[in-house]
C-alpha cells in the first residue's frame, strides 16, 4: 500500500532490531500512536501487540503494547484477516 502508516491502521511487523532474526517478524499489530522520531530509526509507532517480544521490558511501555520503527511495518489493508495469525505464532512449540 502506497498510503503511510498512522494510527488505526493494521500492520505486520516485518523486521526489527535483530533484522531477520528478530522474534516478532510475522506478528500483526494495531497501530496506536507516534511516540517520535529516532535518529537512526526514523519515526517510531507505538502498537497494541500482546505477543510481542520487548527488549526492555517495563520502559515507559505499558504492558501488552511495543514499539516499532515504521520502517519494521507493513501496512496491511482494512480488509486483511483477523490477527488469529498471532494466536498461531504464539502456540508454535506449546504443547497441545
Amino acid at each position: 500500500m502506497s498510503e503511510p502508516i498512522k494510527a488505526g491502521d493494521r500492520a505486520e511487523v516485518v523486521d526489527g532490531l535483530l533484522g531477520k532474526a528478530s522474534p516478532n517478524l510475522g506478528l500483526i499489530v494495531k497501530v496506536r500512536a507516534c511516540v517520535g522520531e529516532h535518529s537512526k530509526l526514523g519515526r517510531v509507532w507505538r502498537c497494541e501487540a500482546e505477543y510481542a517480544q520487548r527488549g526492555q521490558m517495563g520502559v515507559n511501555v505499558p504492558g501488552g503494547l511495543a514499539d516499532f520503527a515504521q520502517s519494521w511495518l507493513r501496512k496491511l489493508p482494512p480488509d486483511a484477516p483477523p490477527v488469529a495469525a498471532n494466536d498461531a505464532k504464539f502456540n508454535e512449540g506449546q504443547p497441545a
